[in-house]
This record gives structure tokens, C-alpha cells and sequence, in this order.
């Protein structure tokens, strides 16, 4: 059976696809700090509550991810957050991250957006990362 997305088996993909991803480590040099990736609960799709997944990116590297604490969620310097309909259409590519940013599609729940807007390129590269890691949406 297929991993769903925003589970700590679909997360770990994530970041071994982010390792693999020789372009990410080059855009993404500078980039210091851990990114929480929220998918907000639909009961129509059978998530009863939100789902998290904690990134801890470092220097062009993902060092590992874990499904997100409720003190992940409080204290990462970044978190983005989004509905399964908006994640799904981020991560299947039909919509760039940055333009679902300023939709308020996929919203900075913390964190600067000018940090985040000086690294377009590296958050494109970790999204492209995740859908590449596959994963299925819940219907």
C-alpha cells in the first residue's frame, strides 16, 4: 500500500530525495534553519486532526525529520501550512510555492517571508523533493 503524505515514512522520502538533489545543495547553501510542513485537518478526507512533519535542513543538507511535535510547531523558525487540496497542487507541481504563498494558499504560519522569498529557489527544490519522494493524498 502507498505512503501517505505528511507520515514519517513519507517524510523520511523527503529527505533522502532533498540529499539526492544535487541542485538543492547549491541553492540552498546558506539556509540554517528547520521547517515544519503542516497539512490542516479535513475530516471529509479522513484527517481528524493536522498532520506535521519536521525538517531539520542545515547548510544545503536535510540532517533528518521526525513527524512534528506540538514544540516543533511553537519553536521552528519556519512553518508553512496548507489544506490537502493546496499541498496537493504544490507538491504535484501545478502550482509554484512562491505564487501559492502570496494566494495565501500556502501560508508562513512563522518565520520571515523575506527569508524565505531570498531562498524561492531552495523552497522550490525541497518541494520538488517531496513530490518526487511520491506519496498518496487522502480521498
Amino acid at each position: 500500500m502507498p505512503t501517505e503524505v505528511f507520515t514519517a515514512e513519507w517524510a523520511r522520502a523527503c529527505c533522502r530525495a532533498l540529499n539526492e538533489r544535487a541542485n538543492y545543495a547549491s541553492v540552498a547553501a546558506g539556509w540554517r534553519d528547520a521547517v515544519v510542513l503542516v497539512m490542516g485537518a479535513d475530516r471529509a478526507l479522513g484527517i481528524d486532526e493536522d498532520r506535521a512533519v519536521f525538517l531539520d535542513l542545515y547548510e544545503g543538507a536535510c540532517r533528518g525529520t521526525r513527524i512534528a511535535t506540538p514544540e516543533d510547531r511553537a519553536s521552528a523558525p519556519f512553518v508553512l501550512r496548507a489544506e490537502a487540496a493546496s499541498w496537493g497542487r504544490v507538491l504535484s507541481g501545478d502550482t509554484d510555492p512562491v505564487s501559492a504563498l502570496m494566494r495565501g494558499e500556502l501560508r508562513l504560519e512563522r518565520g520571515s517571508l523575506m527569508a524565505m522569498a531570498m531562498y524561492a529557489p531552495a523552497a522550490r527544490e525541497m518541494l520538488a523533493a517531496a513530490s518526487g519522494a511520491g506519496g498518496v493524498f487522502p480521498r
